[in-house]
This record gives structure tokens, sequence and C-alpha cells, in this order.
């Protein structure tokens, strides 16, 4: 059996017993570390004994005072460890168990405290860990590169200074030249083709046009069949398909025989050659892959195929080494070709760089990222600053306890210790909750993933829990560590004594009073903000009101070539003609379609983000730019409005004469009529868009009629709009709406085989009901306004607990004093005063500083109108700091209470 090395349990009972409640746990514990450490010098277990039980006996747990003034007498009597025994201690001093149970019963004995703390961090943790992390997500390496050897080849404009994609005439010399690769390969990306099942289906799926090499390269071999081969590539040869695996077993039902069996991609049929594993989805998210047909003859001057080339470096071969024999490549170029390579500059980079577009130096070589990180940062150090002011408050509030562990003789590293670990326990309670948090709001951008690479991951990974937990143990350093070392360090003698007399001896310093006064501030802001902008912000009905959810929205996109069988060069004017032939026979077909009550066909519809451009008046002074109005833009056929039953309110709506070359004709929105020309008649009067003073004007531009607001911006269902006749095919991709009545998602299936038969290459893509027709800002929108709601909370609750930390504390510090006065008379009102002046004080000049940066907010924010300012700004302002008015009375309210309920007998009692 091991020998014990815990305190005897009868002595450790007694010394419980004489404790008070709140220091038990600490003293006990302090005790037990320096009995366990005397057994460890060698001190028998008798003798370790014999000094604890003295210990048990002879600790006095009085008035602060008279422990203050037997703390030399005390100290003798912990032994013969002595000073070096101490120092000794500091180095040892380490997270124990102990340590980690008061922690967790902090937590509970301070719950107000603990629930600031962990919300405050479990927002700030994954703020600063945010911006790192979508880095580090965007630029992962390829799954299929577990070496590290996989690199994109590209060339750098000096005069643009940005990333031009490849030409496959650059990417054929590169494969002809190089040796520091095992295999070059080239990739068209972001493709959609139709898939035509044998019941005649259609649907379109994600594809790349790629080099048989590419597969040499991933290394990844194929599930069935094979992979692409050389002779794929020649132009004529048989056209074939390598498909991927949910492709197959969605579409093709798994069929184990699928290799070899004739599919119809668009206008042609195709060979199955192979299957690709399950999660091969390179290079997008892709499902279907083609023969690249390298044919350098075919590309005509400035119609080049634009590629991203990519290689594996040989083994042995370094980056460093690449890029040499790369840029003697280029420098020979520069010479032979100056007028199209002298500013070009080859570079070898990272596949996720090249894939993007970004600076060779990644996204750490563009200058607005490092100001997301440190903003980031910024939030995650306030939070720590205002927390840690709340574990010194804490702090000062434990003075006794403090007091008596120190005059027993613990050593400032074990209370520094202690009290780092409590911080930590909140810490990592808020890294957690931050943890799913952000992972909660990473699901909320699954709206997002298909804009995305196939390697991006946004949720929560091994590396943002290392990381998140790693700023726990920074932030618990900061809220944890600092305060301890201010509280214990070389005045702790005076505190103890000042103690005694009934003070903590701790003082809030001018950092604190900053921090709530900018706490305050920011409040004021962020509310008086979210005021101004709450009337801006969309709304879940446009002007079509409930009708939109009769519509079937999609996008119809004709592809100008057949995959992998032409030379992917057609003359515009043909192209131009079929796009039109496709539109008009597709719209011809819905509308004899039973229960189709219209077809609307636009470049833009309702609810979507439109194109903005300024526009002039005819006979105001062209020469002020305050005459010019941003307005949005939209093209729509002649029957547009009739099939969204959208009457006109003034005027004539569009018809065929409008369409010819000398057709001028546009319509406004109500919108329009109010904000450009203040609610004067529009018909008849012309606009025109705005050019620089030494460029041609452009045309003139007839006002023919007037429609209601039908949504003409992503965030906002009022726009100034202006619509132009759609001319058939000049637009592409087009918008088509489709008055189906109710459940308009049913009608997607038919949709899709009107399409195929009229055009088996024409693609319907993102079908949706009109009314949940989304842009990109409109889906962050939801997303900006719970995060605005988080800032408001975390500065609400950091300003109260700031608030209501410095006046408890000041109750604490002035107690006596505060009985004194009242034992002398003092009025209700005048005690209030003595304990709220400084926290006023702070809370009125936050409120001063608040209301200008509010107002700057508010400005900027109308300026770039991206959100409209509706709400007055002195509304915005009052209803701003009356909120923190409010807040700061109820953070006075409680130690104010407590203030008017101290008993003069017992504040002289307990000050002496």
């Amino acid at each position: 059996m091991s020998e014990r090395i815990y305190p005897p349990r009868l002595a450790v009972r007694l010394l419980e017993r004489r404790l008070p409640a709140e220091i038990t746990d600490a003293i006990c514990g302090d005790l037990e570390e320096e009995y366990k450490e005397r057994r460890a010098l060698g001190v028998s277990r008798l003798r370790a004994d014999v000094w604890y039980w003295s210990q048990a006996l002879t600790v006095r747990v009085g008035a602060l005072r008279r422990a203050a003034k037997s703390l030399q007498a005390r100290r003798p009597a912990l032994g013969s460890v002595g000073r070096s025994g101490r120092k000794a201690r500091w180095g040892r001093s380490g997270i124990s168990w102990l340590d980690v149970k008061l922690g967790l019963r902090m937590l509970v004995k301070y719950p107000g405290m603990t629930a600031v703390s962990i919300f405050a961090l479990a927002i700030a943790i994954p703020a600063g860990l945010g911006p790192m992390h979508v880095v580090n997500a965007v630029l992962a390496p390829l799954p299929e590169d577990e070496s590290g050897r996989i690199r994109a080849l590209r060339n750098f404009n000096v005069a643009t200074r940005r990333g031009e994609a490849s030409s496959l005439r650059t990417f054929a010399q590169w494969r002809e030249e190089l040796t520091a690769f095992d295999a070059l390969g080239a990739v068209t990306m972001r493709a959609s083709y139709n898939v035509i099942s044998e019941d005649g289906r259609a649907a379109p799926v994600q594809s790349a046009e790629v080099t048989a090499s590419t597969f040499d390269i991933l290394q990844v071999p194929p599930l069935l069949g094979r992979t692409l081969i050389a002779a794929d590539e020649v132009i004529g040869a048989p056209a074939v398909a390598l498909i991927g695996y949910d492709l197959w077993q969605s579409r093709l039902n798994g069929d184990p025989d699928i290799v070899g069996r004739t599919i119809r991609i668009g206008r042609v049929p195709h060979t199955v050659v192979g299957v690709m594993p399950e999660g091969f989805l390179f290079p997008f998210r892709d499902q279907l892959w083609l023969p690249l047909r390298v044919d350098v003859l075919a590309e005509e001057p400035g119609m080049e195929r634009a590629t991203l080339v990519f290689g594996r470096l040989s083994e042995g071969t370094s980056p460093e080494e690449a890029q040499a024999e790369l840029s003697a490549i280029g420098r020979r170029m520069a010479i032979e070709f100056p007028d199209t390579h002298a500013r070009l500059r080859p570079e070898v980079v990272p596949f996720a760089i090249g894939f993007f577009g970004l600076p060779k130096g990644g996204m750490s070589a563009i200058p607005e990222l490092y100001l997301v990180q440190v903003l980031a940062l910024l939030v995650l150090v306030v939070a720590c600053a205002n927390v840690g002011m709340l574990i010194f408050t804490r702090t000062a509030t434990r003075a006794q306890e403090l007091a008596v562990r120190t005059a027993l003789g613990a050593s400032r590293a074990r209370v520094v210790s202690q009290l780092f670990t409590e911080a930590l326990v909140f810490a990592v309670l808020a890294a957690g909750v931050g943890l799913l948090l952000a992972d909660r709001v990473a699901s909320g951008f699954d709206w997002l993933l298909p804009q995305m690479p196939y390697w991006t991951d946004l949720g929560v990974t091994r590396r943002s829990v290392f990381r998140a937990f790693s700023l726990a143990v920074l932030s618990a350093a900061i809220v944890g560590v600092i305060p301890a070392l201010k509280v214990t360090g070389k005045a702790v003698q005076q505190n103890i004594q000042r103690a005694g007399a009934g003070r903590s001896g701790i003082r809030f310093g001018g950092m604190s009073s900053v921090l709530i006064i900018a706490d305050v501030a920011l409040a004021v802001a962020t509310v008086g903000l979210a005021v101004g902008i709450w009337d801006g912000l969309p709304r879940p009905s446009d002007g079509m009101g409930s009708l939109s959810e009769q519509f079937l929205s999609a996008e119809l996109t004709i592809p100008a070539v057949a995959p992998a069988v032409e030379v992917p060069f057609v003359d515009p004017l043909d192209f131009e003609a079929q796009v039109a032939a496709t539109q008009q026979e597709l719209v011809r077909r819905l509308e004899a379609e039973p229960g189709v009550r219209g077809v609307a066909v636009a470049s833009h519809l309702p609810r979507m983000s439109h194109p903005l451009r300024d526009v002039e008046l005819e006979g105001e002074n062209q020469s002020n730019g305050a005459a010019r109005s941003r307005v949005s833009i939209a093209y729509v056929d002649p029957g547009f409005f009739n099939a969204l039953e959208q009457p006109i309110l003034n005027g004539r709506g569009f018809d065929l004469s409008d369409l010819g070359e000398g057709g001028r004709a546009v319509i406004v929105n109500t919108t329009f009529v109010d904000q450009v020309l203040g609610g004067r008649n529009p018909i008849g009067k012309r606009v025109r868009y705005a050019t620089p003073a030494d460029q041609e004007p452009n045309p003139w531009y007839e006002i023919v009629g007037v429609v209601g607001d039908l949504g003409m911006d992503d965030i906002s269902s009022t726009r100034e709009g202006l619509y132009h006749p759609l001319v058939p095919g000049e637009a592409h991709p087009v918008y088509l709406a489709i008055h189906v009545g109710t459940d308009p998602e049913s009608f997607t299936p038919r949709l899709r085989e009107l399409a195929s038969e009229v055009d088996p290459a024409a693609i319907i893509s993102n079908p949706l009901p009109l009314d949940e027709v989304r842009s990109g800002d409109a889906n962050l929108m939801p997303w900006i306004i719970r995060g605005a709601v988080a800032l408001i909370g975390i500065l609400l609750a950091l300003s109260i607990s700031g608030i209501y930390a410095l006046m408890s504390f000041t109750v604490a510090e002035r107690t006596r004093e505060i009985g004194i006065r009242t034992a002398l008379g003092a009025q209700r009102n005048s005690v209030v005063f003595t304990v709220a002046k400084r926290s006023l004080a702070q809370l009125g000049i936050g409120i001063l500083v608040g209301i200008p940066v509010a107002a700057w907010l508010l400005s900027e924010f109308e300026s770039v109108g991206r959100i409209p300012t509706d709400s007055p700004f002195v509304t915005a302002f009052i209803l701003g700091a009356c909120v923190m008015v409010l807040i700061g009375m109820l953070a006075c309210t409680a130690p104010a209470l407590r203030a008017l309920r101290i008993m003069p007998t017992e504040a002289l009692r307990d000050g002496g």
C-alpha cells in the first residue's frame, strides 16, 4: 500500500470548522500544497503532521487588522522552508485540480459576473479567430496534395498588379519546356452542361474541361473504368466523359455497368469511360469531366481560352527551383514578344492562390485583411480588458481571503496561479460556447458553399478548436494574471494593513474609467446606428406583395458550343440569333402550358441586386454633379409588367415599336418619380446616362410610363429604378418569372423538360419561388443584423457590469464612511450621490462621446447608400442616449440600495 501523502483528516476538519466559509477552500488548499511539498522535500510524515496540526490549532481568523499585526509572528510557524523554499515554490506552482475546483465554485458564487464574462468572451474569441479561420479555409491545400507538391503557374502583370489566367498557347509552351514538374495540367472552370437522362429529364451539372494529365498530377485512381487519356484530347476524337460519384448515384442509379454506356450532354452523346470515387470534386465542386482539346492553332488573337495551369513538382525539386526555371522562360519570352510579354512575370504559386487569382503573398498581401484581423483582435482585447476589470473588482472584494492567505504564507505564485486558473475556467467555457456559436453561424452560410471550392470547410475544425482554446489561454492570462499581479505586487503588505482597517487597499486606475467610457460610447453609437437604419432594412414583402409566391423564377443559359467537340469560337451574331430563337420558342411553349398565366423575361428580376448607374435629367445643370442621381437598371421584355400583373400607373408600357434601333423609351418606378423628379409628372421627360466631361455624351431616353416599386435592390425594396425594353438575344443569361399559381417549385421538372425540347443545351438553373430570390448581400443581411445584436448585447452587458462593478466596489470600500455619515444625519440623496458620482460622470462622458460617433456612422452609411437611414438623426441619438441612461440607472440601483441599507453600528463594528 502506498504511503499517505495527504494531511490528517481530523486536522483538516478542525481547520474547516474554524475558518470563514468564503476562504475555507483557499486556505485549506494552500496548507495542503505546503504539506505535500514538505513531504516531497523529505520531511517525515510525523513531522509534517505535527506542522499541519500546529497550523490548524494556531490559526486566527478574527479581524483582518489583528491578522496583519500578527503577520510576522505567524511566518515562523511555517517551519524551515524559508525564503529559498518560497522561491522554489514559484517555479513549481502550477494548475492543480484544487484550483480548477475553486474556479468552478467561483463561477457559481458570482453568477452575474460569470454570465457577462462568458457572454463577452464567447463572442470575442470567435471574432478574433474568424478572419484567420476564413483565410486558412480558403487557402488550404488540396486534399489530394498530401506531399505539398502541387503548384499553380500563372503570369503576373506588373502593370495591373494582378495575376492573369493562362492561354492554351502559354500552357502548351510551359508543358514542352519546363523540367521542374513531373506533369503539367490545365483546366477551365465554372462550366455547367445539361446531362439528359434516358427518360428525357435534363438538369445542369457542374463540369470542367481538363487535360488528361490532371489525373496523373492528382494521383486519384477511378472507382470504375479509367480516367481521361491523351488520345481523348485530340480534335475529332470520340466524345467521352468521366463522371463523379454523386452524379452516378443520383442520375444514373449507380449502374455498375455504366462504363461504356452513352449519355447525352447537351446536344452531344458521350461515352462514359469511368467513375471517380466519392468526394473527388476537383477543381470546384464538379461532377463531370470532359477532355480539354488543346489546339493552340485554333486560338485567335484576343479570344484565347482562359485556363488554370498547375503541375506536380518533380521529386526533390523545390518551388524556388521551379520558379527560377519558369522565370528564365519568361525573360526569353519578354525579349521575343515585347508587345505581349514585356509586362508579364511568370510565377509558381500555391494552388489556391492561383485558383482565386490572389497576390503571390496570398491574403496576407491584402492590406484590408490586416485591418479586419486587427479589428477582430481589438474586439478580443477590449472584451478581455473589460472582463479583466470585473475580475479585478471581484479580487478586490476578496481582500480578506487574500490577506489571511498571505499572512499564512501563501506565495505570490500560488495566489497568481489560482486566480489565473479561475479565469482560465470561464475562458475555456467561453471558448466552448463560442465554438458552438461559430459552428452555428457557419451552418447559416450553407448557401455560400456552392460558390466556394470543394476543399473549403468553414465549419469548426481541429485547428480552429486548438486556436480557440489558445486564445482562451491568452484571454485568461490577460483577465487573470494581470489583475493578480497587481493585487499581489510589492504593496501587498500595505494592502493587507488597509484591508484590516476596513478597506481593500486596491484601487481602480484611470484605465478602468477609459474602458467604461468607451463601452458606453460604443453602446450609444451602436444603438443609435441600429435605430437609424432600422426603417431601411428589407421587409418580407415588396411591391408585388403575396403575388410573388405564385411565380417560379429561374436562370436560362445557353452554352456557346457543345462540350468537348467544337472549337469554342463562334460568330457573336450567330450566337445572339440562336439565343433569341431559343428564348422566344421557350416563352411560346410556356405560355401554351395549362395553368401558366404569364411569362416575364428580364435581365434582373425583382428582389435581385440590379446594376447601378448615374443619370442626368434634361434641362438640369449638367455641370453640377449634384444634378446626377444613381438609379437601378433592368432590361425587360415588352410583356414583363403584364406577366407580373403590375399595372402601368401613368403613361404606357413597352410595345414592339420600342425594340427597334431607334427605340429610346424607358419606364421608371414611383421612387424615381419621388426622389429624382420631386413628384413632378415624368411622362415626356428625358434622361441619359452620365459620362465624364471628356467623353461623347450618351443618347437621351424618353420616359413613357411609371410602375410601382417592385424591389430593384438586394437589401431595400424601394430604390430609384429605370427599365429598358429587352431585345431578344441581347441579354445572356436571362431570368424567367413564370406565373404558375400555387406551389411554383412543382413546375421545375416541366420547365426543364420544355427547355431541353427547345434546345438540349439550354440550362435552367437556380429555380426558386420569386419571393425566395435573394442576392448575396440579402443573404448576408440577417447575419449582419444578428452580429449587430450580439455587438449591442456585449456593449450593454459590459457597460452594465463596469458601472455595477465600480459602484459595488465603492460601496464596499466606503462602508465605514457611509455608516458614519448616516449616523451624523446625512440625507439619502447625499449618500447615493457619494456612491454614484464617479459612475454617473463616466456614463455622461460616454454618452457625449458616443453621439458624434453615431452621427459619423449614420452619415457614412447614408453617403454610400447601401443601408438607407430613414430615421432622423436626432431621434436615433436621443433613443441611443436614453437607452444608456436607463442601463446606467439599472446598474446603479442595486449598489445604491445596498449603500442605503448600511447601518452605522454594523459599519463601525466591521471597521474596528
